[in-house]
């Protein structure tokens, strides 16, 4: 009975439960520093004397995807990319269906 009057006299106090979560959620928020941000980051393959980076290759994909294919970037939804150094070249396969090769160099 105590906890049920406890919560009545929070929601007098602070209006609905709804409006308690929205603030502790944005005190948080402010605590930690706001929105949750992502540092850059970018991966760099270093192989036998050279080195590529992992930007620069999904760049030339996306490339061939847009212009050498005609095709809109945004209908890239899924890409993956397979590195391999000991033949100097990335592979890739766009949403799972188109497929090819890039020189890593």
């Amino acid at each position: 009975m105590a906890r049920r009057n406890h919560t009545k006299q929070a929601q007098k106090t602070l209006g609905t439960t709804k409006d308690t979560t929205k603030a502790i959620e944005t005190r948080a928020g402010v605590l930690q520093g706001g929105p949750e941000t992502k540092p850059e980051m970018e991966m760099y393959l270093q192989f036998a004397g050279n080195e590529c980076s992992t930007r620069d290759i999904a760049e030339k994909v996306r490339d061939i995807w847009t212009k050498e294919m005609g095709r809109k970037a945004d209908t890239m939804k899924k890409v993956s990319i397979y590195l391999k150094p000991e033949e100097n070249a990335a592979y890739y396969v766009i949403n799972g269906e188109t497929a090819g090769k890039v020189p890593l160099v």
